[in-house]
């Protein structure tokens, strides 16, 4: 994975969240609710999806660090934070190894 690819993905993912809070209509309150209960288990699913191998196991070392630093900033509710700090991780654990 290059760092252009990287920069293009986190534009995507973050111009999409934007144009649906801009663009999309308000939703009602039950179901309002409702979704603010998901994030957090969308995201453990997420995380999980994204460091087991099927058949294989854990990913490496520097892809898990990239997850957990992206989990330490995700009570923060930011996904530019949230995509800083897995790069950032990701870059610490090569750097120390």
């Amino acid at each position: 994975m290059t760092w252009e690819l990287i920069a293009v993905l986190a534009a995507i993912t973050y111009a999409s969240r934007a144009a649906s809070l801009v663009l999309l209509p308000s939703l009602p309150h039950g179901l309002r609710m409702v979704l603010d209960r998901m994030p957090a288990a969308l995201f453990a699913g997420l995380a999980v999806h994204s460091v087991v191998v099927p058949g294989v196991g854990l990913v490496d070392a520097q892809v898990l660090a990239a997850t957990g630093a992206a989990i330490v900033a995700a009570p923060l509710r930011s996904l530019p934070v949230c995509l800083v700090a897995g790069v950032a991780g990701y870059l610490l654990w090569g750097l120390i190894l």
